[in-house]
């Protein structure tokens, strides 16, 4: 043990400098984020905001279908693909920044410790730190890249979704579905990669200390907890 101890030091130099506090509140951190995605997506008995909105994209595919000509259709899913791909953009902006940070540790520490409820901490421990929201921002560009395409796929299948003809409407209705799982799969990805630019912005205070991350974790969760379940624009979705 000693020597599998010596070995994760000798890999990870920072994690001397992490206290058992510290693993607390990065265990809470990963709960929550995965929690939270628990609880938004596949919470029984309550529908999200996201869940609904996955049903009027599987009706929007059906009005799809018996629309003629589809241009409407074209423009509205092409503004869902620019939205995906600015913040996979953004995404990638973000990791250059979380980078630099890295490579700047010496020079945030001072920052940090100047804050109040901060505790001393090595370049080294903020570095390892630093490795939470370096990991939400790496996995919100893949999230946001893999939604783009996938609303790039929807794209596809309604240009393959032949014109309305009430005798072969089973076959066009098939085809409306397919393209409306696929839509609905693209906003789950955009909105996981939401989800995980809010908990980078949390996990920053990780640079603070573990009560600051603790407490910006229950913060990122309420506010999406809210805005999913509670927020005006979830009763407009779910009105009739």
């Amino acid at each position: 043990m000693s020597a599998l101890n010596d070995s994760l030091t000798a890999a990870l130099p920072g994690l001397a400098d992490l206290t058992g506090y510290d693993t607390l509140a990065a265990v809470f951190l990963i709960a929550a984020w995965l929690g939270v995605g628990w609880w938004v997506e596949d919470r029984p008995n309550r529908k999200s905001a996201s869940t609904l909105m996955y049903r009027h994209r599987l009706n929007w595919m059906r009005e799809m279908a018996r629309r003629s000509p589809r241009i409407l259709d074209g423009n509205l899913l092409g503004g869902l693909q620019n939205s995906a791909s600015f913040f996979a953009s953004t995404a990638l902006f973000g990791l250059g920044g979380v980078l630099a940070m890295l490579g700047q540790a010496p020079n945030l520490g001072e920052v940090a410790h100047a804050l109040p409820f901060s505790g001393p901490v090595s370049a080294d421990g903020l570095r390892l730190r630093l490795t939470a929201p370096l990991f939400f921002i790496a996995y919100a560009f893949f999230k946001f890249a893999w939604s783009q395409r996938l609303f790039g796929y929807c794209s596809v299948l309604i240009g393959a979704t032949p014109e309305w003809d009430a005798a072969r409407e089973v076959e066009i209705m098939a085809a409306a579905e397919r393209a409306g799982r696929v839509n609905g799969l693209a906003a789950r990805s955009f909105n996981r990669g939401l989800r995980s630019l809010y908990f980078t912005l949390g996990s920053l205070a990780w640079l603070i200390g573990p009560l600051a991350l603790v407490l910006s974790t229950c913060a990122v969760v309420l506010m999406i907890n809210r805005r999913e379940f509670h927020s005006e624009s979830r009763a407009a979705i779910a009105d009739g």
